[in-house]
């Protein structure tokens, strides 16, 4: 499966990702990156995206499997 980091704020895709675990790393990063170069509390709002194929199209990934995915990161 593919997943993606999409900004909702400029409505662009910011990473493509082949686990998401990987996205939930690079969202991470890019929220520090933020924050690091515009001060510490600017955040731009992003969403971890699937593709779905049946549909042929982008889907938001279910709450709870970013925050287990989440979970596992801060775990690790």
């Amino acid at each position: 499966m593919k997943y993606r980091i999409y900004d909702t704020f400029n409505r662009n895709p910011i990473s493509t990702h082949r686990s998401l675990k990987a996205a939930v790393i690079a969202e991470d990063k890019f929220s520090r990156a933020i924050r690091r170069r515009n001060g510490g509390n600017s955040y731009i709002p992003t969403r971890i995206e699937s593709w779905d194929v049946e549909f042929d199209e982008w889907v938001k990934v279910p709450t709870e499997d970013v925050q287990d995915a989440e979970q596992w990161y801060l775990n690790a």
